[in-house]
């Protein structure tokens, strides 16, 4: 008996970390996994000229899985794979992000969303809509503005506020994933370029205000007497404005949340003038109580194509959140479609989470 409590006193103080601690440096390393679930109902008509078949009322949208890991003492790599109710699989990002770098720069390498206004770099399952804003729907498709590529940041040292400066190059996307642009070749880049600040205006108030512009192909113009071709080119400017109150006194129980993004377009087209259009959103979100939100959302947009025809929209919205980990949100849009069709749909949003899901950006 004095053997045995000799050696577990032995053990209890060998040098070094504790088995427990062991266990934490051995995973410390190992990927964080969650998923996001994302289900849906829908009624009401969408406009039958962007609808080819009828749509079932339940739909299990989206499963998205997230890979959250450092790498090294330099670099964190994240991987999210959205598998929809068709069977689909996609990597929506896959990147190792360089954040410890000399001179306040960080490397982002892979395919990512490219840091285009506020709203573009959240994926679908986390926005507050069922939907997209018309605008980014209109201008980067259905899935947003991302692709494979680099992206150098740079975190511009001043002693007023926190300002970034972001450049990054990425695969020149397809007309059918994003309208505003249009591969000519496949060794056309798209360029895109960030501005943007944060800054707090009192305990409970901040504001942060960006300025964004994205260069690329828009296809390609032939000429039939040189045979000879050109590849057309699309830029595009934004600006988005943002204000959050949340009183610390009183955060779990009011807040709200004011964002408005706006877009210019130039397009060169064949055998014409450029084409202008532009498009903006801006969406009101008020928190009245601990696990109610109540918001709303104003849209217009030109078409990127065709500035002459146009769309215009409002959704309102009713959200419950029982924990952080999940939502239920009855949500209304009623819009008129650019061949001048009226729309009006419901929605019934729900998402959980389960796993330790990283934050995105603020």
């Amino acid at each position: 008996m004095k053997r045995f409590l000799v050696l577990m006193t032995t053990v209890s103080i060998l040098p070094g970390i504790s088995f427990a601690q062991n266990k934490s440096n051995r995973n410390q390393f190992n990927p964080e996994v969650s998923v996001i679930g994302w289900v849906q109902a829908e009624t009401g008509r969408r406009n039958p000229a962007s609808v080819t078949a009828e749509e079932p009322v339940f739909r299990f949208k989206e499963a998205e899985l997230s890979l959250q890991s450092n790498v090294d003492a330099y670099g964190r790599a994240e991987v999210f794979i959205a598998f929809d109710g068709e069977g689909n699989v996609e990597v929506e990002e896959g990147y190792l992000d360089w954040t410890s770098l000399p001179y306040n720069i960080a490397v982002k390498v892979g395919k990512f969303r490219n840091n285009f206004g506020k709203f573009n770099r959240t994926h679908a399952p986390e926005t507050d809509f069922a939907d997209r804003p018309l605008v980014a729907e209109q201008f980067f498709g259905n899935e947003g503005l991302a692709g494979p590529g680099v992206s150098l940041s740079w975190q511009i040292p001043n002693p007023f506020l926190f300002a970034e400066l972001t450049s990054e190059i990425v695969n020149n996307p397809e007309a059918a994933e994003v309208p505003a642009f249009d591969t000519a070749r496949k060794r056309d880049l798209l360029f895109v370029n960030r501005l943007s600040g944060y800054y707090d205006l009192s305990e409970a108030l901040n504001v942060t205000l960006g300025g964004s512009y994205a260069y690329g192909a828009a296809g390609q113009e032939f000429n039939a007497v040189s045979l000879s071709s050109r590849t057309l080119k699309s830029e595009i400017g934004g600006v988005d404005l943002t204000f959050r109150w949340k009183n610390p006194r009183k955060a779990i129980y009011r807040s709200a949340f004011w964002q408005t993004e706006a877009l210019w377009s130039k397009r060169e087209a064949p055998n014409s003038s450029d084409i202008g259009s532009w498009g903006m959103f801006t969406h009101l979100q008020y928190q009245f109580a601990r696990r109610w939100r109540a918001g709303f959302r104003y849209d217009y947009t030109q078409l990127p194509t065709d500035g002459t025809m146009h769309e215009a929209g409002g959704l309102a919205y009713l959200t419950f959140t029982p924990s952080e980990f999940s939502l239920i949100s009855i949500q209304g849009r009623r819009a008129r479609r650019f061949d001048g069709n009226k729309e009006t749909l419901g929605w019934l949003k729900m998402t959980f989470n389960i796993g330790p899901h990283g934050a995105h950006p603020f």
